[in-house]
């Protein structure tokens, strides 16, 4: 089964959905309300693992929600708790609010023993050394385009890193792949989304399979064998 451990499910229609039964999504949220409809998906499409949402881009808005997310999280309804994280570029909430709201996420993570899929835009040093601090267990950093010498102390952790299609055009992740141990490795669409001339969506994964098994000299199906048993790393608990 193919993996896509970071999309946005809820922006797409249910007949959409039913395209993707061959993939294992990890449905991200965004807030309250989309964690809600990932919920309402997850219990309609088998292969939908959902995670609850406190996207740093909508903190601004949703910081007074915060005692809703963590009793959702109490609720054990989730898998995981995602899209979460800071962004030192586009979020209009301070860095330090943000950092503070994330350390929180954190040790409720630890606490519930929960996996975090992250969004750490110009933050990566600073989320892994949280993370650690919090005694989280499992985290993936979605996207990673961070220092490629933070990836050994990504493995040694216990992390994990996701490619998504933009691989294909963008610099930055082929030298995250190529120098990204097989063992952290997941892939990711993030769809829907438009990233220069790219649509990004789960359809897309067959494409950036074969883009690892190009750098990494594995075969295709071995790709998709090593990336199913970190997805089982990644979630298990």
């Amino acid at each position: 089964m193919l993996i896509d451990s970071h999309c946005h499910i809820h922006e797409y229609e249910d007949n959409e959905i039913r395209g993707f039964k061959d993939i294992k999504i990890v449905g991200v949220s965004l807030d309250i309300e989309s964690s809600q409809r990932t919920l309402e998906l997850s219990r309609k499409f088998d292969n939908i693992d959902p995670f609850l949402g406190f996207h740093p881009w909508h903190l601004h808005k949703s910081l007074n929600r915060f005692e809703e997310f963590r009793a959702l999280a109490e609720s054990r309804q989730f898998m995981g708790l995602g899209e979460v994280g800071v962004d030192a570029r586009f979020a209009r909430s301070s860095l330090k609010e943000q950092l503070r709201i994330f350390d929180e996420v954190c040790k409720l993570a630890a606490e519930l023993d929960l996996p975090l899929n992250v969004h750490a835009l110009g933050e990566w040093r600073n989320i892994i050394r949280i993370c650690n601090r919090a005694g989280v267990r499992s985290l993936l950093l979605h996207w990673y385009t961070g220092p490629i010498e933070l990836l050994g102390e990504i493995e040694s952790s216990g992390y994990f890193v996701s490619i998504n299609p933009t691989v294909v055009i963008h610099e930055k992740q082929i030298k995250v792949l190529d120098k990204a141990s097989p063992e952290i490795i997941l892939t990711e669409s993030d769809g829907p989304y438009r990233y220069r001339e790219l649509n990004l969506s789960p359809a897309s994964l067959e494409g950036v399979i074969g883009v690892i098994s190009k750098v990494k000299g594995i075969e295709v199906e071995e790709v998709k064998r090593l990336i199913y048993r970190n997805y089982t790393r990644f979630i298990s608990r």
